[in-house]
């Protein structure tokens, strides 16, 4: 199977390749994932691999997850090894062309942030949302207002327009992990923070020998595609040209991704990496489907065939988190961008369907998006303006632990539909619907995007600052504790479906 990870404004979907599924092509060869019972049978694994024709091609022995490359008959006889607790075609990651409105540094103030449409949709745009324009408060604490600090209205709602830097604003003695992208190191709001010790997870060749450029170079994590810069200036942008929820925390980016796909073993390699490191937060803006029922394919005589599962993989990202978590760290994720309620399988298991199934293809069981839905992640949807749930995020009763801005797509969605989006970018309405943060194509340059991928790296900056506060002494559960009752501004009854504890208020955090 395929998953399709949508790094920035747009849905994170599992896009299923039925051809690899081993249906009908006992022969051709693919990547499935192994992860054995524990790591007192590794050399009975491999010895007993080693009577197929199959290969290991990557490993992550901490957790016990072996991928091997062989054919459709190599895995059923991998599935009878004794110390095999699954095995099933491996997943992969991919960056479509990502949403994403560049900046081009003018700040012009002056659509029309008093119409019928946004008040219809958002309510009073004129008050809360226009915070801080002129830096009064950073003032206050002792900092000069960045350039482009009037339109991050959605760093002003976290920190109450810059109050909470007059508190705390994190040192170098906390680093947040991205596992992403990579980060741009040259980025004047990015390098400040940069810590030493980036990581580079993808092999020579990239994705499957696809990728030429890529060198494998485990030092060369600069991002070639946006994404994880734009994550790490809502972190810990220095305020060169932008600030971050937390503009002293340190920085490390694990890189995972090129200008292509990941294998899901890079990114439980980079987990792993970053929680050795001594890593104190994981900030993980990815995600998509699991599914742990069973794939049925029609075959050509009109027989139903049952094409498995994704649960190998599942096992071995529910054991990165927790040896994360063993490690002393905290793995913040994002809840995804599909609109679904988590907590109703059926809507999850029509929505697969309709967007993925056909009349020779069904999906039967239950699915889960992962990391969002693991039990000790923190799972993190998205709101726009005025702390409305963002209509792309995620949410379900028991499913979603905190909720903070990511941005919403309804004035740029309903602008789109009439054929009317030039008006909308003319008026610069983008700047008070998505958020603004740092990009890779240059050492100055930032960009417009929204996403549960744009509110993730904020609690994960929170989390960094309460761990910060506490002089590293606190453990995951009790950061966990201080997060998601703390730092929040909190939600009862049929709120807490789509926002968890509530939204994050980094104020709260650090007072």
């Amino acid at each position: 199977m395929k998953k399709v990870l949508t790094l920035i404004a747009a849905i994170a979907i599992a896009l299923f390749s039925f051809s690899a599924l081993g249906v009908g092509a006992d022969e051709e060869e693919n990547y499935y994932s192994v992860v054995l019972k524990n790591n007192a049978q590794v050399e009975k694994f491999k010895g007993d691999l080693s009577l197929t024709d199959a290969e290991i091609v990557y490993e992550v022995p901490e957790i016990g997850y072996y991928q091997v490359k062989g054919t459709a008959g190599d895995l059923n006889q991998i599935k009878g090894f004794k110390g095999v607790q699954a095995a099933s075609l491996s997943l992969s990651w991919d960056l479509p062309e990502s949403q994403k409105i560049e900046f081009s540094g003018d700040l012009d103030l002056s659509g029309d942030l008093n119409g019928d449409l946004y008040g219809d949709l958002y309510g009073d745009l004129n008050g809360d949302l226009l915070g801080d324009l002129n830096g009064d408060l950073l003032e206050e604490a002792g900092m000069e207002m960045p350039g482009f600090w009037p339109i991050q209205w959605d760093i002003q709602r976290i920190t109450e327009n810059g109050a909470s830097y007059a508190e705390h604003t994190g040192s170098h003695d906390t680093v947040v992990a991205v596992i992403d992208t990579g980060i741009n190191p040259y980025h004047i709001d990015l390098a400040p923070n940069l810590m030493p010790g980036s990581k580079n997870f993808v092999p020579a060749g990239g994705f499957q020998g696809t990728e030429p450029s890529e060198t494998g170079d485990p030092n060369d994590f600069v991002d070639k595609h946006g994404h994880g810069s734009h994550v790490s200036g809502s972190i810990a942008g220095a305020g060169n040209g932008m600030l971050g929820v937390a503009p002293d925390l340190g920085l490390r980016a694990y890189r995972v991704f090129g200008t292509s796909s990941a294998e899901s073993a890079w990114i439980y390699k980079a987990m792993i990496a970053a929680a050795d490191d001594g890593s104190d937060v994981l900030s993980m803006s990815l995600g998509g489907w699991d599914l742990f029922g069973q794939t049925f394919v029609k075959n050509e005589d009109g027989k139903w065939e049952n094409a498995g599962n994704d649960v190998a993989d599942y096992v071995a990202y529910k054991r990165a988190a927790n040896y994360a978590e063993e490690k002393g760290a905290v793995v913040v994720v994002a809840a995804g961008n599909d609109g679904l309620d988590l907590s109703n399988n059926n809507q999850v298991m029509n929505y697969l369907q309709s967007a993925y199934g056909s009349e020779n293809v069904e999906f039967r069981g239950t699915a889960k998006t992962v990391p969002a839905q693991l039990s000790n992640v923190v799972n993190v949807s998205a709101t726009g303006p005025e702390d409305v749930l963002a209509e792309y995020s995620n949410y379900g009763a028991g499913q979603i632990d905190i909720a903070t801005v990511g941005g919403d797509t309804r004035l740029y969605n309903w602008y789109a539909s009439q054929g009317r989006l030039d008006e909308y970018l003319a008026n610069n309405m983008h700047y008070f619907e998505f958020n603004l943060s740092a990009d890779s194509a240059s050492n100055d340059g930032y960009y417009f995007s929204v996403g549960t991928s744009m509110a993730t790296p904020k609690v994960s900056a929170v989390a960094g600052l309460i761990i910060d506060q506490n002089n590293g002494d606190l453990s995951p559960a009790q950061v966990k504790r201080e997060l998601l009752n703390g730092a929040v501004e909190e939600v009862n009854g049929q709120d807490k479906k789509k926002f968890g504890n509530g939204h994050l208020n980094a104020l709260n955090a650090v007072q």
